[in-house]
């Protein structure tokens, strides 16, 4: 069997893998062609395994992420009993039998999902690390000790805009792809995913029972802002979202968030906000009273011409 075969079937039989490294995610972001996986085992007991999504760009072969996938690198199941040293021993191990499975690319870049909290064998196989950050809710058990976590003027923005708006769940992503279009555009940015993208995401999530989209609706039954969440048995993920422009004084992603985060309570563990390099939207995620997380991005360049450009 080839390792995307047995990877399959390993996904069909765990449900302790991160959504986002599951062949039915990669399937969802990525046709055949451009997905695959490296695999240390065989068909019923699976060691550890790394998908990937590889493309062309500019005539350089990529291993990248794929659009609205925050997570990849290497899944390990590690032997029950392990002491701390065997354990560390065991995932260098399997991280450099990875690491030797990869196709030769000119360029690799990955997030690790932050449950790898170990780079050492991949920095010393070339690979270079930057730290990003997430923040995530860790426990959503206990909902009013969450909501008493949210900073002061968070939880005035949920009251003022419960006052106001009407938060519906939806099957349907489109009202959040049009939010999208319009914020992107007032950006001057093009939209880096299309329509019938998200809608294949969305729809096999939801075949799934993964995910749940969100609007918010004015009095004029005018829909406001959406937000797409996701989720596996450990955490749920916020995946988008969008307001429009006069309605971003409202608190309404406030209220949305705190929706998704309640509705989160009821399917899975954590809730994972998956940070952000910019200052306000960081600020606004932090203000919710996760705890701040570190995760890797990973990276090596091969080719000599891309170095030099």
């Amino acid at each position: 069997m080839t390792d995307r075969e047995i990877f399959r079937h390993w996904c069909a039989q765990r449900n302790d893998i991160p959504i986002f490294q599951t062949a039915d995610w990669l399937d969802a972001v990525a046709d055949e062609d451009h997905w695959d996986v490296a695999v240390i085992g065989q068909l019923n007991d699976v060691q550890a395994f790394m998908p990937y999504f590889h493309k062309r760009k500019m005539g350089f072969d990529i291993i990248t992420m794929p659009p609205l996938t925050p997570y990849l690198g290497p899944w390990i199941h590690f032997p029950a009993g392990q002491k701390q040293a065997s354990r560390i021993s065991f995932e260098k191990k399997m991280m450099d039998g990875l690491i030797a499975k990869l196709p030769a690319t000119d360029r690799f870049i990955q997030y690790f999902h932050p449950a790898i909290t170990n780079w050492l064998p991949f920095c010393w196989q070339g690979f270079r690390q930057t730290t990003r950050y997430t923040y995530i809710l860790p426990d959503l058990s206990d909902l009013d000790a969450v909501y008493e976590g949210i900073q002061g003027n968070i939880r005035r923005e949920i009251k003022k805009a419960e006052a106001q708006l009407e938060v519906m769940r939806v099957d349907d992503v489109g009202p959040l792809f049009d939010l999208l279009k319009q914020d992107y555009s007032l950006k001057k940015e093009k939209l880096p995913i299309s329509r019938k993208y998200l809608t294949g995401i969305f729809n096999a999530a939801q075949a799934a029972q993964r995910c749940a989209a969100f609007v918010a609706i004015n009095k004029d039954m005018g829909v406001v802002a959406s937000i797409l969440i996701v989720w596996d048995g450990q955490s749920a993920y916020y995946l988008a979202g969008a307001v429009e422009a006069k309605s971003k004084t409202t608190g309404v992603m406030s209220l949305l968030l705190w929706e998704a985060i309640r509705h989160s309570a009821t399917v899975t563990r954590a809730f994972n906000f998956e940070g952000s390099i910019s200052e306000p939207i960081e600020r606004f995620f932090r203000a919710f009273g996760g705890t701040q997380t570190p995760y890797f991005e990973i990276g090596r360049t091969n080719s000599k011409l891309m170095k030099l450009l």
